[in-house]
């Protein structure tokens, strides 16, 4: 049975409005998708709640998810409380929308028009909407980026996070805020300068920070790039810095890559906040040569790890990094927090567990495939439990159904009917869910994957070896993997090899 799902997703104008009003957008939309649904008496199967307000399909999941959905002819109806909120990308992004709408026969239900994308007038509407959505986006951004310019050329702040050393307050009277001194974080600032100052590197600030109990906002330790980026940054004297870093895009291979690289050109003005030191001590601090920002440079940028950003460290989650060890000339693999219990590995030991683990998972695949083959008898009665779990379906739609009946013929109130459509819903809901565990159709999905990951697999084990540059067979392993998980306690010789690794595949 085709779902009926909502789709709801938050814009930059509906967060600038909650800050402002302190209403919650989805909730609201909610409601009003609800009500709409109780209008054309449908019980919504899903809510797809997009938290991020994203220009483009590609940083929104939940519309990912929905695409997915509707690719594989799983739902009938989206409601939503405006076209506009499906996409507000470019011209591709909207053709993909509309085209995944039309051939998955799918209806776009809102308040004001329910769009059939195989009607060819609605199929107009749809796009047209698409295409106004997108014209009103970019006015919508070009108001708001002057806006900001203009705060900032007034010292306002206009960031979202705030330095370290300060917080934010309302300005009074008028629009905006003004960044105030945070009296705990400002005593650590002030140490960070006072060394700086006294030409210590920020390696070795931060390891007297972690020494003496202090902690950033967002980590359990301190890192030289956090040092580095309080010491450059001019907000301590007082000053507010804007487009310091601009987002550029760039198309390799036909993908867009988003980059934001530091501009020798940017805004900087006289803020209405407190400086913590004065700018005597920041040029100080800037001009130990040890801390000067672009210090070190890379002759060669080739990508020299054959497993960058696949690695993930087990304990913090962060990706594993390379470091060349200069005696015996062997990379390795380790977090790059400090103090992490996670201990590095030999790059090339790490590999080889890689290639021995996907040899594995190749084996039980193929024995996955076989063994589907032989499931006639486990298929039979598969299928009678499918038959009997249908039939109780059934039963509650119909009870649904009269549930319906009786609001109609006001024996219900609309309290008791969406109490009592409630339970149905979610006796229906469990019963699918169980229905899915012997569903051969959802066997024989994961069997596709399969099927399909199997020589991709084989491609990768057959094809990798020290012949290929890194990044070719950096390239080779995210063809199929996700993610590496890693976890390493125990040093020393001997110990060399104990490790696990838990590989997340691309089914």
């Amino acid at each position: 049975m085709r779902k009926k799902v909502a789709y709801l997703r938050k814009s930059r104008a509906d967060l600038e409005l909650e800050n402002v009003t302190g209403q919650d957008t989805l909730k609201r939309h909610r409601e009003i998708i609800n009500k709409l649904a109780e209008q054309n008496s449908v019980i919504l199967d899903y809510y797809y709640e997009e938290v991020v307000s994203g220009e483009t399909i590609e940083a929104r999941p939940k519309i990912q998810e929905l695409l997915k959905e509707i690719e594989n002819n799983n739902i009938e109806e989206v409601y939503v409380v405006d076209v506009d909120r499906l996409a507000r990308g470019d011209t591709e992004d909207q053709g993909k929308i509309s085209k995944t709408f039309k051939f998955g026969n799918t209806k776009i239900v809102t308040p004001s028009k329910v769009y059939d994308p195989n009607n060819e007038l609605d199929e107009d509407f749809f796009e047209f909407g698409l295409f106004m959505s997108r014209r009103e986006y970019k006015i919508i951004n070009k108001r708001l980026n002057r806006g900001r310019l203009s705060s900032v050329n007034e010292g306002k702040f206009v960031g979202s996070t705030c330095p370290y050393g300060y917080s934010k307050e309302k300005l009074q009277g008028q629009k905006g805020f003004k960044l105030v001194v945070n009296e705990e974080e400002e005593k650590i600032v002030k140490i960070i300068f006072q060394l700086a100052s006294q030409g210590i590197g920020a390696s070795n600030i931060a390891n007297h920070l972690n020494k003496i109990g202090s902690k950033p906002r967002k980590s359990e330790v301190w890192v030289s790039a956090s040092i580095r980026d309080i010491i450059h940054n001019p907000v301590y004297y007082g000053m507010i810095k804007w487009n310091c870093r601009k987002t550029v895009k760039t198309m390799k291979n036909g993908i867009i890559y988003k980059s934001r690289p530091k501009q020798k050109e940017y805004t900087l003005v006289k803020g209405l906040h407190e400086a913590i030191i004065d700018e005597e001590q920041w040029k100080t601090a800037n001009e130990n040569s040890k801390i000067k920002e672009g210090k070190s440079t890379k002759k060669d940028l080739t990508l020299q790890n054959p497993l960058a950003g696949l690695v993930e460290c087990g304990i913090c989650h962060r990706t594993m990094q390379r470091r060349n060890y200069r005696s015996g000339h062997i990379d390795g693999l380790i977090c790059p927090l400090p103090h992490c219990k996670n201990v590095g590995s030999h790059l090339y030991l790490i590999e080889n567990a890689i290639l021995s683990t996907l040899q594995g998972i190749l084996k039980e695949y193929e024995q996955m495939l076989v063994s589907y083959k032989k499931e006639t008898i486990q298929q039979e009665f598969d299928s009678n439990n499918v038959e009997l779990i249908e039939k109780e379906i059934q039963k509650l739609n119909n009870q649904l159904n009269k549930a319906y009946d009786l609001l109609e013929q006001e024996i219900y109130d609309s309290t008791t009917f969406l109490e009592r459509s409630k339970t149905l819903k979610q006796q229906i809901k469990n019963l699918e869910i169980e229905k899915d565990k012997y569903s051969q159709q959802t066997k024989k999905k994961k069997i596709d994957k399969i099927k399909d990951i199997v020589p991709k697999l084989k491609n990768v084990l057959d094809t990798y070896s020290t012949n290929l540059s890194p990044e070719e067979r950096n390239n080779l392993l995210k063809t199929i993997i996700k993610k590496i998980y890693y976890i390493k306690t125990v040093r020393g010789k001997g110990h060399e090899e104990e490790f696990e690794l838990n590989i997340d595949i691309k089914l």
